[in-house]
């Protein structure tokens, strides 16, 4: 199964949309469902806007061979989220100090897709709402 970067990667390469469908479509994965959703669905809203200033991006990391996985702190998510109980709760000096543990042990590129995430816009020429709409009628309103 390809990183979540990699299918973003093919369907930029992609030139025409039902070339970008079928990216979508031979590399679905439940991953790649919930950073849509998460980036798309306007019910997900976030307290952090964009990468924190003292993000180091790590030098030393291999591709694969990194502490954590996309899916893994994708579920941690609900930490920077408006309206939770528990995002809410925290401090933003607190906050702060999970984001970068989570952008930390993830790949560069992996870290940067959490990021887009909270901007609500994966920076993929193609992959905006009504692209993401058109592919999932049911995921996002």
């Amino acid at each position: 199964m390809k990183n979540i970067y990699e299918v973003f990667d093919d369907f930029e390469e992609a030139t025409t949309k039902k070339d970008r469908m079928d990216v979508i479509g031979k590399n679905l994965s439940q991953t790649l469902v919930d950073v849509l959703q998460m980036t798309f669905h306007p019910d997900y809203q976030w307290m952090i806007k964009e990468m924190p200033d003292n993000y180091k991006i790590p030098t030393d990391v291999l591709p694969g061979m990194t502490a954590n996985s996309l899916i893994s702190q994708l579920r941690k998510l609900y930490l920077f989220r408006q309206g939770d109980k528990t995002a809410e709760s925290l401090t933003p000096q607190k906050r702060n100090s999970l984001l970068l543990q989570i952008l930390e042990s993830l790949e560069p590129r992996d870290a940067e897709i959490i990021i887009g995430i909270f901007q609500k816009d994966q920076g993929v020429k193609g992959l905006n709402y009504k692209f993401v709409k058109e592919a999932f009628p049911n995921l996002i309103p």
